[in-house]
């Protein structure tokens, strides 16, 4: 097997760098099956790669025509690599776009941070990817969950999605992160047990991003990482 977990979780954010990404990993397999001269042996390799990503792809609305395979591991082979290295050629130019504006938006944060002299997050592209994941688990849950009404998953939800699209390896702050704490009340309060697991990844993500705020603000790593905790209120 080709690919591990960690591997497909910490693909980037941004569709194009993870397109490459995958890219990259195939030309790694294909220049080791080149120096045995055993392309047969990595065919499960080629195809693991070749089907994750259809999955990226579906994932994040790419529009990428796949050709269809045949029951020939030879001929698949062959049309596999001549995928990869089209569509190679499709995005170089589409990348160095993305990497010439994202040293724009990093040099301009740095000038930012220096002129305005406060304290700023940064986050590794694992951080990054790692809290895009997260993310992605408490929508899935939302989505899952049948006993949450339409109208609080779609505000919930629309929460999620701002907080995706407003990631960035410099944060100003993380104060849109924090109204999710407003969310757990509400969901405790009208159905309890029935959103566990709701609250479980919400609290997994205020927790991490606790953490990298608190190693900003130069606290103690002995500080104490925050818990949503739910009292039971009785009524006099």
């Amino acid at each position: 097997m080709a690919l591990d977990k960690s591997f497909i979780q910490n693909l980037p954010t941004n569709p194009l760098l993870g397109e490459t990404k995958i890219i990259e990993e195939f030309r790694k397999i294909l220049e080791e099956s080149n120096k045995k001269s055993t392309r047969e042996t990595y065919y499960d390799d080629f195809l693991d790669l070749f089907s994750l990503y259809q999955v990226y792809a579906a994932k994040h609305s790419l529009d990428i025509l796949f050709p269809p395979l045949t029951n020939d591991k030879k001929i698949n082979t062959g049309i596999i690599i001549n995928f990869f290295e089209t569509r190679q050629k499709e995005i170089n130019e589409q990348l160095e776009d993305v990497l010439s504006l994202k040293t724009l938006a990093e040099k301009k944060s740095t000038f930012e941070t220096i002129l305005s002299q406060d304290i700023t997050y940064n986050l590794t592209d694992k951080d990054l990817n790692t809290l895009y994941h997260k993310l992605d688990l408490i929508i899935d849950a939302v989505n899952e969950n049948f006993d949450v009404k339409r109208s609080l998953k779609s505000r919930l939800i629309n929460l999620l999605g701002i907080l995706k699209r407003d990631l960035k390896p410099t944060m100003q702050n993380f104060d849109k992160f924090w109204a999710l704490v407003g969310y757990t009340g509400i969901l405790y309060g009208l159905y309890e047990d029935k959103v566990m697991k709701i609250l479980d990844k919400i609290k997994d993500v205020l927790n991490f991003v606790w953490k990298i705020q608190a190693k900003a603000e130069g606290l103690p790593s002995t500080n104490p990482v925050i818990t949503v905790i739910f009292k039971e209120i009785h009524n006099k």
